[in-house]
């Protein structure tokens, strides 16, 4: 046998009789109540959307346009016209520069396009109610309308931009279908007539006006009419009339006409120098 088995000596210990039993359970502590088991809510990140922002009244969203619109002319103040503009012919893009030209492109844009089909005329074809001119494009309209006249020397090259994107959009609308609002007449005639009591004889600001806006009416040529009541301005109604017989054929014919109404309505009174152009077909 080894000998770690001769070292062996087992421990004998007696049996607890039941008094022994009954103090121990006596002394020990009091068992606790099981809690209940409560689900563990689940913490891992699900798809969330935010509750959609409750609904603006008309009033509501006039009113946040119209600050929306004063700070968009804010920041046009700001801005230097640039010295030197550069042309990418075919490749350019309208308000890619930031500059004031782009901020000017985005606002017209807006006026003339955003509601463009959405408006609802009485009749067939119909200028804007008074209810119609409460909407955000037509407070940006008024907006550009006083920016404009504010500095109408340096920005006419903006009214004529403005002016084009009207006359643009009559004409789209127009095209669509029977029934369309339009605007284009409206904001030539109301510009001309802030023009014009502000015009100084050796301005050259209407010649370049009545040029370059795409479309002329009879009432346009009927304020360019009105200057000859003052001696001083007739030279510069005639010129401007004399750019646009030569100029624009399109509208020669009704130039003409505008001519010889002055001549016989207020001939006596025109400098002896200001003579009619009256062969049309020079």
């Amino acid at each position: 046998m080894d000998e770690d088995d001769d070292d062996y000596e087992p421990d004998f210990f007696g049996a607890e009789d039941t008094e022994q039993i009954l103090n121990k359970l006596d002394n020990a502590p009091p068992e606790l109540p099981e809690e209940p088991k409560v689900p563990v809510a689940d913490v891992g990140l699900k798809h969330f959307n935010l509750p959609p922002p409750p609904p603006l009244t008309p009033e509501e969203a006039a009113q946040i346009g119209q600050g929306t619109i004063t700070r968009v002319f804010g920041v046009m103040q700001t801005l230097d016209e640039p010295a030197k503009k550069i042309k990418s012919g075919m490749n350019r893009l309208a308000a890619s520069a930031y500059d004031r030209d782009a901020w000017i492109t985005i606002l017209t844009r807006l006026a003339t396009r955003a509601s463009a089909g959405l408006e609802e005329p009485a009749g067939p074809v119909k200028v804007e109610s008074d209810a119609e001119a409460r909407s955000l494009s037509n407070t940006i309209r008024e907006s550009l309308y006083l920016y404009i006249l504010e500095d109408f020397r340096k920005r006419i090259d903006i009214a004529v931009a403005w002016l084009c994107e009207e006359w643009y959009n009559d004409k789209v609308q127009m095209k669509l279908g029977e029934e369309a609002v339009l605007h284009y007449e409206k904001w030539v005639l109301k510009l001309l007539d802030g023009i014009v009591p502000y015009l100084d004889a050796k301005d050259k600001v209407l010649t370049r006006f009545l040029s370059e806006i795409p479309g002329l009416s009879q009432d346009v040529l009927t304020r360019v009419k009105g200057l000859c009541r003052d001696p001083a301005m007739v030279n510069l109604a005639l010129t401007s009339l004399l750019y646009l017989v030569m100029m624009r054929p399109p509208v020669r014919e009704i130039t003409l006409d505008a001519v010889e109404d002055i001549w016989n309505t207020c001939g006596s009174s025109l400098p002896s120098r200001a003579t009619p152009y009256t062969n049309r077909h020079r």
